[in-house]
């Protein structure tokens, strides 16, 4: 732990990490009213949303299908603007801590640009939900960020002029932004094409799991290991449901149930949904409702106190995100160990749970946006043993976060809340 503090301490000194920290922590108010309406959205107006599905909104209340177009919408828009935003604050941070000069946020409406140009040529049809998916992967934002913002600081320190929208309009920044669209084109059309990066890694993790006549606990494992890996990274992704999907196991269980209605002896009692969804992934990836409940217990720094608080809602319907932009979770190496290791831990008590015939299998599907506390009892059919195994995951997964929430105010007490949350 002591190493851990000392290597992030010399993090927090680093121009673009900083530059991270203050785009994240800028953009944290409009994360959490984006995720508290997409909640709104996924609860009610979602036609498998546990309280639509409850109350039957969609035929009971007038209006259902154009209230739930115009959140959608409004959803997918926020978080447009939240990816664009990202490239613009990190770019600006980056510059103004390296280069100390007046811009005219130049460096922040180049990489805006240059991030606007990629989503739109990445995605097929130009159409919003497409737009919006391009749009999920937070770590290409940053990184054209940081590049735009060092380009600019680089060109800044070694010019002998001030920097003024009329010198750059007339001399580099033409320039500059002849280079930066052929790049970003060039770019745009790689990843259109072939995608070959992301799906080549995603096909061949499905060919591995996919080996074998069903899934087992170490395959689940492996996909929820790097699902959570690339998630701190932030490359915002449904890969473990994508790769879920793919599993003729859960079907299997549901048509045994269909017939027999009888949860102990299904088929297939480790699949995806019974172990990850179930155990691993209370409060979305990495277990961040425990996280979000051990800063409440432990952290005395009050920022990090406020985004907890206002989280912990948020968490309880698996969406985390505004709690990673805030405290921030997002490349924070204080918090890689325990968002890998909690949902491990929780899954291995559900696991052995299940193999020893202490609580049957989840294989029933839930509503969309169930509370996660209550997964593994609604879809074991009201187990009281199964809810039993997740609060016991939830509380373990709070120990393993409890050590690590507490280098919060050992870093806040040397660095101040400038460079952590």
């Amino acid at each position: 732990m002591k190493q851990l503090l000392i290597v992030t301490r010399k993090l927090y000194k680093m121009n673009f990490y900083r530059a991270i920290l203050s785009a994240l922590w800028l953009i944290f108010p409009l994360e959490f009213v984006g995720v508290s309406f997409h909640i709104i959205f996924e609860t009610f107006f979602h036609r498998n949303g546990i309280l639509e599905v409850i109350w039957d909104l969609h035929t009971n209340l007038p209006g259902f299908n154009s209230i739930s177009y115009l959140l959608k919408s409004t959803n997918d828009l926020t978080f447009i603007t939240i990816s664009l935003l990202l490239a613009f604050f990190t770019a600006e941070n980056l510059f103004e801590l390296r280069a100390k000069l007046s811009h005219e946020h130049l460096a922040g409406i180049t990489s805006l640009f240059i991030y606007f140009l990629l989503i739109v040529e990445t995605a097929p049809n130009l159409d919003l939900p497409q737009i919006t998916d391009v749009a999920g992967n937070l770590l290409i934002p940053i990184l054209i960020g940081l590049f735009t913002g060092y380009g600019y600081s680089f060109l800044a320190k070694r010019s002998s002029l001030k920097l003024t929208v009329t010198y750059w309009a007339t001399t580099h920044l033409i320039v500059i932004f002849s280079l930066l669209i052929i790049l970003i084109g060039s770019i745009s059309f790689t990843v259109y094409q072939t995608q070959l990066f992301p799906n080549y890694i995603s096909q061949q993790v499905q060919n591995f799991l996919q080996t074998g006549n069903h899934p087992t606990f170490w395959k689940i494992t492996f996909a929820t290991l790097l699902s959570n890996f690339g998630h701190f990274f932030g490359i915002i992704n449904d890969f473990t449901t994508t790769i879920g999907n793919h599993f003729s196991s859960e079907t299997a269980n549901l048509t045994y149930l269909a017939q027999h209605h009888n949860l102990w002896n299904i088929p297939y009692p480790i699949t995806l949904h019974s172990l990850y969804d179930s155990y691993g992934a209370l409060g979305g990836n990495g277990m961040l409702l425990a996280l979000a409940g051990a800063i409440l217990l432990r952290v005395k720094n009050q920022r990090a106190r406020l985004v907890a608080s206002l989280s912990i809602t948020q968490t309880v319907f698996d969406q985390s995100e505004a709690l990673m932009f805030g405290i921030p979770i997002l490349f924070n190496p204080l918090f890689l160990i325990p968002f890998l290791v909690a949902p491990f831990v929780s899954m291995s008590i559900g696991y052995l749970a299940i193999i020893t015939h202490l609580v049957p299998a989840a294989a029933y599907v839930i509503p969309y946006a169930t509370p996660s506390i209550l997964r593994a009892f609604l879809g074991t059919n009201g187990n009281f043993g199964a809810l039993f195994v997740s609060l016991i995951g939830l509380i373990l997964s709070s120990l393993i976060y409890y050590p690590f929430v507490s280098l919060i105010d050992q870093l806040t007490e040397r660095n101040g809340d400038e460079s952590h949350a």
